[in-house]
C-alpha cells in the first residue's frame, strides 16, 4: 500500500497547473480507479505525452498488483481443495501417479478456479531437457520448470519414444510443484522419481508388454545391455521390474 501512495504522490505532482481560464471538463465517473481519476485529469489539463507515460506506467503497475493478489487468493482457495491423489501405477518398490491420473483428479478443481496450464520444452546441454509449466488466471502468469536428464535409448526404443518418455516426467514433475500438490504416502517419491526418469525407457516398455515370452526376452536383452555398460544398478531395477510386471500378468 505504502508504494502505491507513493505513485499517487508522485502523480500529483506530474499533474499540470490549471490555468486561470480553465475549460469545462467531462465527469469522472465514481467507479473510476485512482489512477484512472489522475490519467483523466492530466489529459484534461493538457499534460504533456512524458507526464502521461509515467502515469500509466503507475496505472500499470497498480494492475500488475492487483492481479497477482486475486491469483494468491484463488490460488489458495483451490489448494485448499485439493485431495491426495491414490498412485495407481507401480515402480520400482515404489508407487506413483502419473501425469494423466494427476490431471484428472485436479483438473476440475483448476478449473473451478479459473486458472489454465500449458507446458513449453526446449532443448539443453548435454542431450538433456527443459519442461517449463505456465500457470495462469486472473490477469497473472507464474512459472516453474525442471530438467530432465538425456536417457539412454534402447534396441526396441526408438529416438522418438525416448523424448516421450523424458517429456512426460518433466510434465509430471512440473505439475506436482507448479501446483503444490500432495501425495498419498509421500515419503519416498522424490527418489523413486529420480530413479524411475534415468530408467524410464526400459520401464516403459516393461510395463507395456502383454507376453510372457516377449516380456523375458525383452528383459534379457536390456540386462545384457546394462551389464555390458557396467550398470549393475540399472540391470538389477530392470530385473525387479520383470517380477513385478510377470506377477502382474499372472
Amino acid at each position: 500500500m505504502s508504494e502505491l501512495i507513493k505513485g499517487i504522490e508522485e502523480a500529483e505532482v506530474l499533474l499540470p497547473v490549471a490555468s486561470e481560464q480553465e475549460v469545462e471538463v467531462a465527469v469522472i465517473p465514481d467507479s473510476a480507479s485512482t489512477t484512472d481519476r489522475l490519467i483523466m485529469m492530466a489529459v484534461q489539463g493538457g499534460a504533456d505525452l512524458d507526464k502521461l507515460e509515467r502515469l500509466i506506467d503507475l496505472k500499470n503497475r497498480e494492475e500488475d498488483r492487483m492481479a497477482k493478489t486475486e491469483y494468491d487468493k484463488n490460488f489458495s482457495l483451490m489448494q485448499a481443495e485439493f485431495t491426495a491423489v491414490s498412485r495407481d501405477k507401480q515402480g520400482h518398490e515404489y508407487k506413483y501417479a502419473p501425469i494423466e491420473t494427476l490431471q484428472k483428479h485436479f483438473g476440475p478443481t483448476i478449473a473451478k478456479y479459473c486458472f489454465s496450464y500449458k507446458w513449453k520444452e526446449e532443448n539443453i546441454e548435454n542431450g538433456g531437457k527443459r519442461c517449463t509449466m505456465t500457470v495462469s488466471g486472473h490477469g497473472h502468469s507464474e512459472e516453474n520448470w525442471f530438467d530432465v536428464p538425456k536417457l539412454d535409448g534402447t534396441k526396441i526404443m526408438n529416438p522418438v519414444q525416448v523424448a516421450g518418455a523424458m517429456s512426460t516426467y518433466g510434465r509430471r514433475y512440473t505439475f506436482i510443484s507448479g501446483f503444490g500438490l500432495i501425495m498419498e504416502d509421500e515419503d519416498d517419491d522424490g527418489a523413486g522419481f529420480d530413479e524411475g526418469v534415468k530408467y524410464a525407457s526400459y520401464i516403459e516398455i516393461i510395463d507395456t508388454t502383454e507376453d510372457h515370452k516377449e516380456l523375458y526376452e525383452k528383459v534379457a536383452q536390456f540386462v545384457k545391455d546394462l551389464r555390458a555398460k557396467g550398470d549393475n544398478t540399472g540391470a538389477d531395477i530392470v530385473k525387479k521390474y520383470y517380477v513385478k510386471r510377470k506377477e502382474a500378468l499372472g
